[in-house]
């Protein structure tokens, strides 16, 4: 170890020595994959001032405990109403715990309850506190947000119109990278943790800090104001342009494609974003919107960002929060270049008609400074049909054809259904060499919902090609295939596939609880109870746990035990019809007609036009 640490020392001087390798990035010990994060901690004990200043920026404080000192609501906060769901939110204080209380109310009674203690605030405050909790380190958000500037309690961004997903939406690695430091995730899990940091840290910025520490413990000190420090990044000493990298990594919202075998924590600072991921906005004609964390795309439109040598730094200070800086000191900024008045004191607020503060298309109750920074103008109204041009990756200018295939099939399956987003999908698919566009193919037949092609593309492929894929990757094409079997009646090629995705993804919940139903289906009981009792280890707060324990017990003609984990299902989700559906069963199996109504009647106040339970009341009556 001690001959490890004397070599890196005589690197980092044989590197330092030359002034003309200024600009060496990929000389960084700090982008060696084996060397870890040590945690923004570790850096406060000879960086106290700096620490200190970056914990009240909003980078410092993204995520934290959910405790009454790091929450900008009231002891007492407002309740909100989703009248589409006709749910209730309500939350309240234990002590210095934060709870939030889901309730429905039926004549003034109250006909369903669910608490959910809150285990993380995500959000600095600055525009928003939502909320997060944890079972067994799976991590969901919460159907609760703050908007500070507004001073207003509402459903958080897409849960609204509708959208109310409750508690089931994950918070995976994407959404976890650009909100915190890097947790420790779970391998084989779309959003489970062994740990989550509090906060974005000084890592982020500056690579890993373990190499770093060990040579300063040792004394290794480089005088900085000669030579670079290869040991940790610093991003001033970088290019422009990896410098920029830097920022756009979380400040540049979008369709984020990885690069394949590339996870969310393998971009470190001083390498190239483009060789990690590629980042795409939607484009359209006559379209001035913007996301919430759209800066770096607007910033790139700007006269200013394309006639200059500017990155985010040359405004923003990131060790310091925005809210605490003196007067005047964007103004200042813009006269570093501007030179438009010799009085500076008369100068006042350039960003008020330069960058003015408008909402995102995104978020409510939230504005923010437009960061395309322009001369005002007075623009003309607009015809409300937006033309859609295409996806465009903001920090490639030169994207694979399978990242943009890949591109458009995630902004199908996760913003908009739209069939020109899998035609255009499928024109880059047939110009991709098929040992890159493998999983991507299985997508475009599973989101056509093109099952027999599917199970032929799957077939005709070889399948030696999943080496080139993470687990997760490769579980996810295994359960989608999976499934286009079941859709054509063939459940031992199905419970076959279902079986390979858990080996590869062993903490995914969703495919194990594919593989339950196909074997209660095939009156494989004894491998169901054992498959459920592993999910209910795993996470007993989901409900299709108990739907499953439900329709196994009716299978089984324990009816008691059948109708205990169906109401219990109902526990977790009042609005549950797939329960409601093996409760009509139940009591037909026990020729309670009236009561089987009751479940079918319950289920059409849900959903008004579902075929099943209009025409088994039909057949029933």
């Amino acid at each position: 170890m001690k001959l490890y640490f004397y070599f890196s020392a005589f690197l980092l001087i044989f590197y330092s020595c030359d002034p003309g390798e200024v600009n060496s990035y990929e000389r960084y010990l700090n982008h060696n994959d084996t060397v870890k994060y040590v945690g923004k901690n570790q850096c406060k004990l000879c960086h106290m001032e700096i620490y200190n200043s970056f914990v009240e920026t909003g980078m410092g404080s993204s995520i934290s405990s959910s405790i009454r000192s790091n929450s900008n609501m009231s002891d007492t906060p407002n309740l909100i109403y989703d009248s589409i769901k006709d749910l209730f939110y309500k939350p309240y204080w234990l002590n210095d715990s934060l709870w939030i209380k889901e309730f429905r109310l039926l004549n003034n009674d109250t006909v369903h309850t669910l608490n959910k203690k809150v285990n993380y605030i995500i959000g600095s405050g600055h525009h928003t506190n939502s909320h997060l909790f944890e079972v067994n380190g799976y991590v969901h958000q919460m159907p609760y947000t703050y908007y500070t500037q507004d001073s207003i309690s509402d459903l958080p961004p897409g849960f609204e119109n509708g959208n109310n997903s409750r508690f089931t939406r994950e918070i995976n690695m994407e959404c976890m990278t650009c909100h915190n430091a890097y947790p420790e995730h779970v391998s084989g899990s779309n959003n489970k943790y062994n740990h989550i940091p509090e906060g974005i840290d000084c890592e982020r910025c500056h690579g890993p800090g373990e190499v770093h520490v060990k040579q300063k413990l040792l004394g290794e000190i480089i005088d900085t104001s000669k030579y670079i420090d290869y040991s940790i990044v610093n991003p001033s000493k970088l290019p422009l342009d990896l410098q920029f990298d830097i920022c756009q990594r979380c400040h540049l919202q979008g369709t984020a494609i990885l690069h394949q075998g590339k996870s969310f924590t393998d971009f470190k600072p001083g390498e190239h974003l483009e060789e990690i991921m590629d980042v795409y906005l939607p484009r359209f004609e006559n379209d001035n919107s913007f996301i919430m964390a759209s800066h770096v795309d607007r910033l790139k439109q700007s006269a200013c960002f394309n006639n200059s040598e500017m990155t985010c730094v040359s405004c923003h200070n990131p060790h310091k929060s925005v809210q605490l800086v003196e007067k005047n000191y964007f103004d200042k900024k813009c006269m570093d270049c501007h030179n438009v008045c010799s009085d500076e004191e008369n100068i006042s607020d350039c960003f008020v008609c330069h960058m003015p503060k408008t909402s995102s298309i995104d978020i409510p109750h939230v504005s923010i400074s437009d960061h395309k920074i322009s001369i005002p103008k007075v623009i003309s109204k607009l015809n409300s049909e937006k033309k859609f041009i295409g996806l465009v990756s903001i920090n490639n200018n030169n994207p694979s054809n399978i990242s943009k295939a890949m591109a458009y099939l995630k902004r199908y399956e996760s913003f908009e259904k739209n069939s020109i987003y899998l035609d255009s999908a499928y024109f880059y698919l047939d110009q991709s060499p098929v040992t890159l566009s493998f999983p991507s193919y299985i997508q475009f037949y599973y989101l056509k919902e093109d099952y027999y092609s599917l199970i032929n593309f799957y077939l005709s492929s070889d399948t030696s090609l999943f080496v080139n894929y993470t687990n997760e990757v490769i579980a996810l094409s295994l359960s989608r295939t999976a499934d286009a079997y079941l859709k054509n009646g063939m459940i031992d090629n199905a419970k076959y596939l279902f079986n390979e995705a858990i080996l590869r993804a062993p903490f995914i919940i969703d495919y194990k609880l594919k593989l339950v139903s196909v074997l209660i289906n095939s009156n494989e009981y004894s491998n169901a109870f054992t498959l459920l009792n592993d999910l209910k280890s795993l996470n007993p707060k989901r409900k299709e746990v108990y739907l499953n324990f439900g329709f196994l017990y009716i299978n089984l003609k324990e009816y008691d035990k059948a109708k205990q984990n169906l109401m219990l299902s109902l526990k977790f989700d009042p609005d549950y019809i797939l329960a409601y559906e093996n409760l009509a069963l139940l009591e037909i199996k026990n020729n309670n007609i009236k009561n089987a109504n009751d479940y079918l009647f319950k289920i059409l106040e849900i959903a008004p036009n579902h075929k099943n339970s209009l025409a088994l009341i039909k057949k029933i009556n």
